[in-house]
């Protein structure tokens, strides 16, 4: 869906109809169309599950268990599972066995397949009750399978599934995608939460339930949080506050030393009032607190505070000048509302721009301006009502609100202060052009300067945690990427040498969960691999990642690596993609080679890559169609014999409980590994069986 349309669930369900429409047009044995719409879930928390002594398959049943246990608690939307070994039967056959048989692969799948099934028998009336009948067949353990007879074909014989192939129970080979924490293997399981739950209460309570599930499991089970965002959030929510309090205070004893004790109350007493009244309404509206609504308060806090510190000040001064203090509090609003507004008006129209960013970016980045408006017109608003009825309360008829004395005719502005401010206004303009040559030098060595600073719309985050893409030729076996990421996860684990890191987890062959809400995953492809680690503290982040860029350019060759800081905003700082498009995939090929190259070759470029990747080999197996139609083979034989040879092909399912495994058809490991010696593989007719 594109970046401008935010009505998702109504767009989701058209895309859903119009695949409905078309999947009676796909080509026969199409899978699919899959509508993913949980795209963008964001895992609150991500919970590492390791373990010394189990198998991957009962780290399995247990990582379901927790799983099953996190759906109890409330505001939790979906948890999932990432790095299981998915566990299969394997049916090893040796080609040469089976010729002396004269059996066929089909003759065996065709057996496995009709005796393996659960179909109703039909029902008998027993009265006021109807009894089931189900015929036996299904497979309830592996002996089961190597039990199964075979008829041997020409003869009336049979022999037994075990005396033909071999039967093992293993894991998927290869694994599809794997998972280790701190170096070692893992199942990580992640939890994202529904809209509008507070992910900090949330995260007190799934560490709750944590602990206590941990305290059930065996000895030898740990569950560690591989990601947890609570905490960040909290850092970032304390941070706000921290601004909030040093801004009271700073409010508090400047205008204290400036105005008086009870004036400086007053102005005190207008910061928070404003940012409550601001809470409201952006509840009211549906803005969370999030890092740039956050954000967006600190930047509307330095310039909230002037509305209430102007009215309080004017009333102070009129009632000096004799007023009552019902015709000051009246006057100063008549006087001020118009300028103040403004004036505010004036800051707000600064971030409009802002609300004008199209995609992402502007998606991400809306809060910031609609906050910074809300703040400021609650602060104009609470200067016009509230700060002038509680100087009416307060403040003192004839209080002096400076070093004036107490007599209500003095001028106020008749102190040492006013004196030599007035002063030094007095020698200013009395040497305009000197004045003004400063001011247009500094306006102009201000320009100057910021030329030279970094321009970021949203610069690099504070997080103590930062990523590294680990990618090896395409082509690569999901160990060999594994083997790279272990023995990068290793070295990321020695205290002497990374002191700093506190953890790292790793997913292979894919990109595991998105824990953050700007971070796309990878694709799933067995030579990719993707770290999360953490640190101590942010600011140990940029010197670990360009200590673990020089690790990849000394010690792992084999493997282009690609470490990034976390960003703030919709998309990374300093990213630039470059889209070139034609007709002839060669020459594509051929210029993106050179593109790559030559931004290489610009100082400063990091990471320059095109997603084409290496070519992969390829062996083409050319069938003769004429003599394979002579000899009863299609070309679909040919390509069902080759796959159940190298990869495998599956016969039926084992069930066990309520997990369903795949049972593969296979060579024998020696056969398999025999890279020339493809042309003396058997083919098999499907039509002869």
């Amino acid at each position: 869906t594109r970046d401008e349309y935010n009505e998702l669930d109504t767009i989701w369900q058209k895309v859903r109809n119009k695949m409905a429409d078309i999947e009676p047009e796909l080509p026969q044995g199409t899978i699919g169309p899959f509508i993913n719409d949980e795209f963008g879930l964001t895992a609150v928390a991500t919970i590492a599950l390791w373990s010394d002594g189990f198998s991957m398959a009962e780290t399995r049943i247990v990582a379901r268990d927790i799983r099953d246990r996190l759906y109890e608690l409330d505001g939790i939307r979906k948890a999932e599972l990432y790095g299981v070994q998915d566990e299969q039967v394997f049916l090893k056959f040796s080609t040469t066995k089976l010729s002396q048989y004269g059996m066929s692969i089909q003759t065996v799948l065709n057996t496995l397949i009709q005796q393996n099934v659960i179909l109703p028998g039909g029902q008998i009336d027993a009265g006021q009750q109807d009894v089931i009948v189900e015929p036996s067949g299904n497979f309830r353990t592996v002996e089961d399978i190597e039990n199964i007879l075979i008829n041997i074909p020409g003869t009336e014989q049979t022999t037994l599934l075990k005396d033909l192939l071999e039967v093992q129970r293993g894991y998927l080979d290869p694994p599809k995608a794997l998972a280790n924490f701190n170096g070692k293997q893992c199942i990580v399981i992640s939890a994202s939460v529904t809209p509008g739950v507070n992910s900090v209460e949330f995260g007190e309570r799934l560490t709750q339930r944590i602990r206590d599930i941990e305290n059930q499991l065996p000895i030898g089970y740990v569950l560690e949080y591989a990601t947890f965002q609570p905490d960040l959030v909290v850092t970032a929510v304390n941070g706000a506050l921290n601004n909030v309090y040093q801004t009271l205070v700073i409010v508090l004893v400047v205008v204290m030393l400036f105005l008086g004790f009870r004036t400086g109350l007053i102005v005190g007493s207008f910061v928070p009032l404003t940012m409550l009244l601001g809470l409201i309404v952006m509840s009211m509206i549906g803005i969370e607190l999030e890092r740039v609504s956050i954000a967006a308060t600190i930047i509307a806090l330095g310039m909230l505070v002037d509305n209430g510190v102007v009215v309080a000040e004017d009333i102070g001064t009129r009632i000096q000048q004799g007023q009552t203090k019902y015709e000051a509090c009246f006057a100063a609003g008549q006087t001020l509302a118009i300028p103040l507004l403004t004036s505010s008006l004036t800051s707000i129209l600064a971030f409009m721009p802002m609300l004008l960013l199209d995609g992402s970016t502007g998606e991400y980045a809306f809060s910031l301006p609609a906050v910074v408006t809300i703040l400021l017109l609650a602060s104009w608003f609470l200067s016009m009502y509230m700060t002038p009825a509680v100087s009416f309360w307060f403040m003192k008829a004839g209080e002096p609100t400076s070093e004036a004395t107490q007599d209500k005719q003095t001028d106020p502005y008749d102190s040492r202060l006013y004196h030599l401010y007035r002063g030094l206004l007095a020698r200013l303009l009395g040497n305009r052009t000197f004045v003004l040559l400063l001011a247009g030098g500094t306006l102009i060595g201000g320009f100057m300067l910021a030329g030279t600073f970094v321009r970021e719309f949203f610069g690099p985050s504070d997080r103590n945690q930062f990523l590294v893409y680990v990618d090896l030729p395409a082509g690569s076996k999901i160990e060999a990427t594994d083997a790279a990421i272990q023995r990068l996860s290793t070295w990321l684990a020695d205290k002497d040498k990374n002191p700093e890191v506190t953890s790292a987890i790793a997913y292979i062959g894919t990109g595991g969960p998105r824990f953050f809400l700007s971070l796309s995953p990878i694709d799933p492809d067995p030579n990719h691999g993707f770290l999360v680690v953490n640190t101590q503290t942010g600011d140990q982040s940029p010197h670990v990642v360009e200590r673990v860029r020089q690790y990849f350019a000394d010690a792992m060759p084999e493997a282009e690596g690609r470490v990034k800081l976390m960003w703030l905003g919709a998309s990374e700082p300093g990213f630039m993609e470059i889209r070139l498009i034609g007709p002839d995939s060669e020459v594509l090929h051929q210029k993106g080679g050179q593109l790559v190259s030559a931004l290489k070759a610009v100082p400063g470029t990091l990471d320059v890559r095109h997603d084409w990747e290496n070519k992969v080999l390829k062996i083409l197996v050319v069938v003769d169609q004429a003599r394979a139609r002579r000899a009863g083979i299609t070309s679909r034989d040919v390509a069902l014999s080759l796959e159940a040879h190298l990869d495998g092909v599956q016969a039926t399912d084992y069930r066990e409980g309520d997990v369903a495994i795949p049972v593969i058809f296979q060579a024998v490991d020696e056969e398999r590994s025999v890279f020339g010696d493809l042309w003396n593989i058997n083919v098999y007719s499907s039509a002869r069986g």
